[in-house]
């Protein structure tokens, strides 16, 4: 009996997690998703400008490295974002950015005279709770 049990068991579970996935997530009501659309990439704008201005920091006090080279993290200016809604009322929306990291090799110490030495891709991945986007 017990074997009978435990057999009937396991052949449920594929169907119930295949069906708890294979439905979209709950609609939010109230046409909310564009507004956390524009929200999104308004803030998304915002992050890229920190970005930037980390890289202003980062270019004025270059790290130097062996065989007299100078290195600074920077980020490409474009970027790309992305919405995707959880289903969950009180966090409704997840946001993902898309950008590049640099890492840009110097001869000179002031930084002018740089090239790309290695580009990493970075995804982050923000939520919007409270009518607004968190870190």
């Amino acid at each position: 009996m017990r074997r009978l049990l435990l057999l009937a068991c396991v052949a449920l579970i594929p169907t119930v997690g295949t069906s708890a996935l294979a439905g979209p997530p709950a609609a939010i009501p109230d046409g909310g998703q564009e507004r956390a659309n524009r929200a999104f990439e308004s803030f998304a704008q915002q992050w890229m400008g920190k970005m930037q201005k980390a890289e202003r920091s980062n270019r004025s006090k270059p790290k130097i490295e062996s065989g007299g080279q100078y290195t600074y993290r920077g980020y490409a200016t474009d970027f790309e974002t992305e919405l995707k809604p959880t289903g969950h009322p009180s966090a409704p929306y997840v946001g993902v950015l898309r950008y590049r990291e640099n890492l840009y090799a110097c001869s000179d110490r002031k930084a002018t005279r740089c090239s790309v030495a290695a580009s990493t891709p970075v995804t982050e991945i923000f939520r919007y709770q409270g009518g607004r986007w968190v870190y």
